[in-house]
This record gives C-alpha cells, sequence and structure tokens, in this order.
C-alpha cells in the first residue's frame, strides 16, 4: 500500500496539486471566518512539520544537506506558523511576497529526485498547501502591502540568498538551488545549464513578487 502511495504521488505530481487546489478554492469559499481559517493552517503547520521532521529523524534518514528548511518557500512556512504562533503580523508582506508564487510553482513543478521518500512527497504537496492557503487568509484580511514593504521584502530575500549561497560551499547542499538545477520534472529543464539558469529564477521570482504586490494593493480593496 505504502509503495503504491509513493508511486502515484510521484508521477501524478499535477493531479494531487489539482485536487489540493480544489480543496484551497472549497475552503475559501466555505469557510467565512479568517479566525477559523487560521486555527486551521495553524494545524495543518504543525502536522506537517511533525509528521516530516519525526519521520526522518526516528527512521534516521534525516539530512543536513537536503532537510534543513532553508529552501524559501520552506523558510517562508516556518515564518508563517512563527506568526501566526505569536501573533507577529509584521512579517506578513514578507510571507505573502514569498507564499503565493512559491505555492504556485510547487503545485506545478517538482524538485524531488525520483528516489525520494512518500514523506518527502506528502511534505512537497503540504508544504505549498500551506503557502497558499495563507495567502488567501491574507488576502481575505485585506492586506496591502506597501512599496515599502515590497523593497524590504526583496532586500530581505538578497541578505537570505546571500547566506544560503555560503551555507551552501561550506556544506555541500544545494538549497535555493544555486550548486546545480533542482532534480525532478520543473522549468529548469528548459534553462541552461549553471550559473545561468538562475537568472531564469530570479526573473520568474521578481514577476511573481511584482504581481502579487499588485494584487494585494490598495486598488484591490477599494
Amino acid at each position: 500500500m505504502i509503495s503504491y502511495i509513493q508511486e502515484f504521488s510521484k508521477y501524478n505530481h499535477f493531479i494531487i496539486s489539482a485536487i489540493l487546489t480544489l480543496l484551497l478554492i472549497l475552503l475559501y469559499f466555505k469557510i467565512k471566518d479568517v479566525k477559523i481559517m487560521v486555527t486551521f493552517i495553524k494545524w495543518t503547520l504543525a502536522i506537517n512539520f511533525l509528521s516530516f521532521y519525526g519521520f526522518l529523524l526516528f527512521m534516521n534518514q534525516f539530512n543536513y544537506q537536503t532537510h534543513l528548511p532553508l529552501h524559501l518557500c520552506y523558510l517562508t512556512e516556518v515564518g508563517i506558523f512563527l506568526s501566526l504562533l505569536f501573533k507577529i503580523n509584521i512579517f506578513y508582506p514578507w510571507l505573502v511576497l514569498n507564499g503565493l508564487g512559491g505555492g504556485i510553482t510547487g503545485f506545478i513543478n517538482s524538485n524531488l529526485p525520483e528516489n525520494s521518500l512518500i514523506i518527502e512527497n506528502i511534505h512537497l504537496h503540504l508544504s505549498h498547501f500551506n503557502l497558499l492557503f495563507f495567502s488567501m487568509i491574507a488576502f481575505k484580511m485585506r492586506l496591502v502591502i506597501s512599496k515599502s514593504s515590497f523593497v524590504k521584502s526583496l532586500l530581505f530575500n538578497v541578505a537570505v540568498f546571500s547566506f544560503i549561497v555560503f551555507f551552501n560551499i561550506i556544506y555541500d547542499s544545494n538549497y535555493w538551488f544555486t550548486m546545480h538545477k533542482p532534480p525532478g520534472n520543473n522549468l529548469t529543464f528548459f534553462f541552461p545549464d549553471w550559473p545561468y539558469y538562475l537568472f531564469g529564477l530570479i526573473i520568474i521570482g521578481l514577476i511573481s513578487y511584482n504581481l502579487t504586490f499588485k494584487l494585494f494593493s490598495k486598488k484591490t480593496f477599494q
């Protein structure tokens, strides 16, 4: 049964993403109270973290080179959990700017190799589900992202990116895919080799940031 689920998750990434997208739409229109949505995502975040890291640690399969939450999407997910847990909304613009585009990207791309564990596939989908669900919560809260927050978020990502580059060099890891293209079926297949594919990823990120910024502008909520 487990092997069947694992094979399904490997080769049906789009089907799982489509099902989760329908679930997100259903939740957005069915749940009217933002507080209930916040409670719901707290549970999905906690379940995702505990199941993923609990399984890896228990099975002695945790690898700091691949399993630390240092990819931007997973780092953002941790930020969402801490912000909601401690009721700090100062980072909401950065979380939404990362989360909306990151969630969509994770639903249409996979960075997992063919021999990935089932828990890694579950973690991939649930993490990006959480990013999109939080973005919907922020939209229902009528969050407005200012130009100042937009610029600060970009600069913060530049600082984190710089740290990740040095981390990858020291520990021979590939967070943010700075060392080589990600495995799995993803858009980098159409990009040139290192380091030129990084420019493609950066451009996609900037476009995503700009579109999200426009979506969460004052004009949207007038």
